[in-house]
């Protein structure tokens, strides 16, 4: 159970934490 619940920990931080990076990424390469 402790390596499911680090498994859904880590993938639901992670994959908002990718999706925000390349947002903010994509955002300043539109205004640049």
């Amino acid at each position: 159970p402790v390596f499911t619940v680090r498994w859904l920990a880590i993938h639901g931080l992670a994959v908002p934490t990718v999706f925000f990076l390349g947002s903010i990424s994509a955002m300043q390469f539109i205004q640049r």
